[in-house]
């Protein structure tokens, strides 16, 4: 697997990056809801609808969370572009015996109180109108290999032109309040849903 690698440098041109990308495209960035850190690493579970999606959670981490961020990529997809190693992105590959090595490197940074990671739980791109989301199952094992539970915060990132040449991006954010036999992918895919449905309908011009 490819494992991250957070270089300072890296991070601060991206962080100038980012917000000169989305300053550029979208014509407002608004940020919903609240988030109270507890002091716990944070499992953020989010709709992956473009391939604008990791540049929406390095901003809103530099703007919420203000934690170390990781996000677990398809091996193939990060083997060519592996300079996002260095801002964060470690590989799974699907239908290997490595999946369960990137399960656990996962679990590992999860047992550091200043860590994010990203997890796409639908486990590919599909279309922003695309509801309910049907999450994969593996991912969730990674509940089951930490130490103590992470604070889990739900992500909804949408976008509408409306009357608007440039869309507006609004980011929805939701702290998951189950206990933690609420955790199976079933019980966290209904709730997810949940959130994105009562996102969608707070979506205006």
């Amino acid at each position: 697997m490819i494992k991250a690698r957070h270089h300072k440098g890296y991070n601060a041109f991206f962080r100038v990056y980012v917000k000169t990308m989305l300053r550029f495209h979208f014509r407002d960035i608004h940020i919903h809801g609240d988030f109270h850190d507890e002091g716990r690493p944070v499992l953020l579970l989010g709709n992956h609808f473009s391939w604008w999606d990791g540049f929406f959670v390095f901003y809103l981490n530099d703007k919420v969370f203000k934690k170390t961020p990781y996000v677990m990529m398809l091996e193939e997809q990060l083997a060519r572009r592996k300079f996002l190693s260095r801002i964060g992105a470690f590989s799974i590959k699907r239908g290997s015996r490595t999946s369960l090595e990137s399960l656990q490197y996962a679990a590992n940074l999860l047992n550091d109180k200043s860590s994010l990671l990203l997890i796409f739980p639908q486990g590919k791109i599909s279309s922003l109108y695309r509801y309910p989301l049907a999450f994969e199952k593996g991912w969730s094992r990674i509940t089951g290999m930490i130490e103590k539970r992470p604070q889990i915060v739900f992500m909804a990132n949408l976008i509408g032109y409306f009357s608007h040449p440039r869309p507006c991006l609004n980011m929805y954010i939701q702290t998951f309040q189950g206990g933690g036999r609420d955790l199976h992918t079933d019980f966290l895919e209904g709730q997810y849903n949940r959130f994105l449905k009562a996102s969608m309908q707070q979506q205006h011009p």
